[in-house]
């Protein structure tokens, strides 16, 4: 009795499971797939953060900016019949307004001092009046540069940078000021006891604040009105 031998036909054999290069082909596609997905990933969440640093230092200087404001609206000045133009040797007027520039960390940044009511009590003394506000930046241990503000009440010591003064925003690239005069005269400088000035004080002070950093700069400005003010006097 002759007994049949049949061999596995080339179909049984396919079916049975995958060959070694359709293994490896299904693996590079694979790996090509998932190496898009997770580089799709890192590009959202690349903007993600950086959406978010933007959104940090919008919200920074915004709240920089308004506090500014606030003490701007608060100003006080010295006016005539009580005011005396300054002669030789006369000691300056406390609530004179003055704007100029500092050298910090190799760049010249704005500085601008004034007297205000908008006093902002610290260290649990609830005492309030008038205060002189400088704003002036400073560079940090790890040079980073921030935006300073000191608040003194009246009688005003003399001013000097302190790491105690709050900050109100940080990553500064670029602080200015530019004071609006009479007939809409610009100056990135101002002082209320000069002659220069008139010995008036400006109608507007414009506010450039730039932060973030060099490759990512966020510019902002405002302008404040100044409802107090002292006018020039021949």
């Amino acid at each position: 009795m002759n007994s049949l031998h049949r061999r596995p036909s080339t179909a049984a054999v396919s079916g049975s499971g995958f060959t070694l290069l359709e293994i490896m082909v299904a693996i590079f596609i694979f790996a090509v797939v998932i190496t898009t997905v997770f580089g799709s990933f890192r590009a959202v969440f690349s903007s993600a953060d950086a959406v978010g640093g933007d959104v940090a230092v919008f919200e920074s200087a915004r709240t920089s900016l308004g506090r500014m404001a606030t003490d701007l609206g608060g100003l006080v000045v010295s006016d005539y019949p009580r005011y005396t133009k300054p002669t030789f040797n006369d000691p300056q007027d406390p609530y004179r307004l003055v704007g100029d520039t500092t050298d910090v960390g190799g760049g010249s940044f704005g500085r601008l001092r004034f007297a205000s009511l908008a006093h902002l009590a610290v260290n649990g003394d609830s005492r309030q009046g008038v205060c002189r506000i400088v704003y002036y930046v400073h560079q940090r241990s790890d040079d980073s540069l921030v935006l300073r503000r000191a608040d003194h009440l009246y009688p005003f010591p003399d001013f000097e940078e302190s790491e105690d003064d709050p900050i109100l925003c940080d990553n500064i690239l670029a602080l200015e000021f530019e004071y609006l005069g009479d007939e809409d005269a610009t100056s990135d400088r101002w002082d209320s006891e000069s002659a220069d000035t008139d010995f008036a004080t400006p109608r507007a002070v414009e506010i450039r604040l730039t932060v973030g950093t060099p490759t990512r700069p966020k510019p902002f400005t405002t302008r404040v009105s100044l409802h107090v003010r002292r006018e020039a006097v021949e």
